[in-house]
């Protein structure tokens, strides 16, 4: 019995750290969440286009990685929310002159 005792103790141990790391994970990820948040509200209009730009080109091709990956359908799906949040923040791009 003592062995079912110490396997039950480590599997508690094994989940404190990982509840532990991902509680720090998420600490985190509001962190920067923030940092992003406050970067973003600090660019100019022609700073936020140039933005707007390569973050529709980055977040294309990390989706393209993440369909052909093994990736979890939760983290294509927090992927995909936070892409939108992000798009959302910077706002929609502006009308090229040409289009006006």
């Amino acid at each position: 019995m003592r062995a079912g005792k110490r396997t039950g103790q480590k599997t508690m141990d094994d989940i404190d750290r990982l509840t532990r790391q991902i509680h720090e994970l998420q600490g985190s990820m509001l962190a920067m969440e923030c940092f992003v948040n406050s970067l973003t509200e600090a660019l100019s209009s022609d700073a936020r286009v140039v933005v707007q730009a390569f973050y529709a080109s980055e977040s294309t091709a990390f989706r393209t990685a993440l369909m052909t990956s093994t990736a979890p359908e939760a983290t294509v799906a927090a992927f995909e929310r936070d892409v939108q949040r992000a798009l959302n923040l910077l706002g929609e791009p502006r009308a090229a002159a040409s289009d006006a």
